[in-house]
């Protein structure tokens, strides 16, 4: 049986004051889903001295395909939440041939490059699901000094005619913000985050601004993919962006109330602090 929840994209490391710790938006998003209920999976491709039995990751079913090296990541964040951003190590791409057939009729695939190592093509692969998109890993790229800068995400259009929902930040768009319009016009879903600032959900035509929660914000890194994890989890299961879009930003907030991934709630925190639908 498939499981609910499949992710695709790179486990990293993260640098931290204190050493290296699990990060990228596969982890992110299958903690969430773990932590929500869900049987989870992810496919990645992490180097040999990666832990792969990091008790983080508990309970979370992996294909490993290995990789000379694993992506690093280096965030930086200034006083305006500004993220300056080094890549040190780059894992291998993952291609359509590394999704096992089992895997093929899960419930909701959610696609997450961080370093541009999916394969547009691995969205062909699954007919019957729920696929969600965030596009970061796609619109990076860096020079011999490591440092991200964006760049256009030319394969948008292929992508997103086989895409259900996509998750994007005001950050992702900043060097190209009118390709906005045309995300919109190819996808039925589109959620653009904005921090603190809330999110805007664009659907059929119609735009609503939804507000974020009001909570102390201690580190925001990952923040983006448990958002896009939690709305495709409510929407799969309730078939409304707005209930998915509340929902998401409950969980999401705990995630920015502490660092890494023990930050992310269960589904009784989330229960005790959501929001009460409007009727």
């Amino acid at each position: 049986m498939p499981p609910a929840f499949l992710a695709i994209g790179h486990f990293c490391q993260d640098v931290t004051p204190n050493g290296y710790t699990i990060g990228g938006g596969a982890a992110y998003s299958t903690v969430t889903a773990r932590n929500l209920g869900l049987g989870t999976h992810a496919v990645t491709s992490v180097a040999e001295d990666f832990n792969r039995k990091n008790p983080v990751l508990d309970r979370i079913n992996v294909t490993y395909h290995d990789s000379i090296e694993t992506t690093i990541f280096d965030n930086q964040y200034d006083q305006y939440g500004k993220r300056r951003q080094m890549i040190l190590g780059i894992g291998d791409k993952l291609q359509p041939s590394h999704i096992p057939i089992e895997l093929q009729n899960t419930g909701i695939v959610y696609l997450c490059p961080i370093a541009d190592e999916v394969d547009p093509e691995l969205v062909r692969c699954f007919k019957h699901s729920l696929i969600g998109v965030t596009p970061q890993g796609w619109m990076r790229q860096w020079g011999s000094s490591r440092q991200v800068r964006p760049k256009r995400w030319d394969t948008a259009e292929m992508i997103l005619s086989h895409t259900d929902i996509l998750v994007l930040s005001d950050e992702d768009i900043l060097a190209n913000p009118k390709d906005l319009d045309k995300y919109i016009q190819w996808t039925k879903i589109v959620v653009l985050t904005r921090g603190k600032n809330g999110a805007i959900l664009y659907e059929n035509g119609q735009v609503i601004e939804s507000s974020s929660y009001s909570v102390k914000e201690v580190d925001p890194t990952g923040a983006g993919d448990v958002f896009a994890a939690a709305f495709l989890i409510n929407y799969y299961d309730t078939g409304s962006s707005v209930s998915a879009l509340n929902f998401a930003h409950c969980v999401a907030s705990f995630a920015v109330e502490g660092r890494g991934l023990t930050a992310i709630p269960t589904l009784e925190q989330v229960k005790n602090r959501v929001r009460p639908q409007k009727t």
